[in-house]
C-alpha cells in the first residue's frame, strides 16, 4: 500500500474502504500532492477485490475548502494558455476518473464543501451530509467557471445551477437535500455511524452487481454527452482566466495577499 501523507487511507474488515482527506489545518484544500495520493487511493481501491464501497470524508472542521491557492501549482511546458488548459483538461479527467470507479462511492460531507470541494463531492455516487454543511462556488465571483460545473447542471438542473454560479451564495446541506445535491443530511454527531451504516449494507450486495447497476446509470448519463460537456467547461474556465476580471484578481493576490483578495471577493456579498 502507498505511504501516504495527505490522505487516510483506512480499510477495516467490511469491505468498506474510508479516505480521509488529513489537511486539516487548510480545511482539507486539496495540494497537488494530495491530488496525487487520491489518484493512487482511487486506483487501490478498484483493484482490491476486499473492497466493494469507497467513503471520502474530510479530518477536521471540513470536508474540503477547494484547491489550495496557497501552493503554486506547476503547469507544465507550453505557452501560458496551453498549459492552463493542460492542467484544466486534467482535473477534469481526474474527477470522471472518480466518476468512473468500477465500485460505489458516497462523499461524506461536514462543514465546508468549496469550490474545488464541490467537484469532488459532485462526483461520487452519492453524497451523505451533516446538518452543519455548507456548498457553495464563492471563486466564481472573480476566478473564472468550475472546470466540471460539479454535475451541477445534471443534478440539480439548469435554472438552479445558474441561479447560484451568477453569485457564488452559499446554501446549506437541507437546501442541497431539496435540490438534488445530496441524498440524505443527518445531525453532524451521526453523519458518520449513517454513513458507515449505508455503506455496509451496499456492501452486501455482490461487486458485480454493483458494478453493473453503476454501470447502467453512468452509461445513460454518458449518453446525454456529460463527458463533453465536462471538457467545454474545462475550455471556458481557460478563456475565463484571459478576462481582466480574473487577472486582475491573480495580480491582487500577489500584490495584497490572499487574505486581502478573499475580502475584497466576498466582502461585498456579505452585507
Amino acid at each position: 500500500m502507498t505511504d501516504y501523507k495527505n490522505i487516510l487511507y483506512e480499510k477495516p474488515a467490511d469491505k468498506v474502504l474510508r479516505i480521509t482527506l488529513n489537511r486539516p489545518e487548510r480545511m482539507n484544500a486539496m495540494s497537488p500532492q494530495l491530488l496525487h495520493e487520491l489518484d493512487h487511493a482511487m486506483d487501490e481501491f478498484e483493484q482490491d477485490p476486499d473492497l466493494s464501497v469507497m467513503i471520502i470524508r474530510g479530518a477536521g472542521r471540513s470536508f474540503c475548502a477547494g484547491y489550495d491557492l496557497g501552493i503554486d501549482q506547476k503547469r507544465g511546458s507550453g505557452s501560458r494558455i496551453m498549459r492552463d488548459r493542460a492542467a484544466m483538461q486534467d482535473l477534469v479527467r481526474r474527477w470522471m476518473r472518480l466518476w468512473s470507479l468500477l465500485k460505489p462511492t458516497i462523499a461524506q460531507v461536514h462543514g465546508h464543501c468549496i469550490a474545488g470541494g464541490t467537484e469532488l463531492a459532485g462526483h461520487c455516487d452519492l453524497v451523505f451530509a451533516s446538518d452543519d454543511a455548507m456548498f457553495g462556488n464563492q471563486p466564481g465571483r472573480t476566478m473564472g467557471i468550475l472546470p466540471t460545473m460539479s454535475m451541477w447542471p445534471t443534478l440539480m438542473g439548469p435554472r438552479r445551477t445558474k441561479e447560484l454560479f451568477f453569485t457564488g451564495d452559499p446554501f446549506t446541506a437541507r437546501q442541497a437535500h431539496e435540490w438534488g445535491l445530496v441524498n440524505r443530511v443527518f445531525p453532524r454527531d451521526q453523519l458518520d455511524r449513517g454513513t458507515l451504516e449505508y455503506a455496509q449494507r451496499v456492501a452486501m450486495v455482490s461487486a458485480e452487481l454493483l458494478m453493473l447497476h453503476k454501470a447502467a446509470v453512468n452509461r445513460w448519463l454518458e449518453v446525454t454527452g456529460i463527458r463533453a460537456a465536462e471538457q467545454s467547461a474545462a475550455d471556458l474556465d481557460v478563456i475565463a482566466h484571459e478576462t481582466d476580471t480574473v487577472r486582475n484578481w491573480m495580480r491582487m493576490i500577489r500584490e495584497k495577499g490572499l487574505k486581502a483578495a478573499l475580502e475584497a471577493r466576498d466582502g461585498p456579498f456579505r452585507r
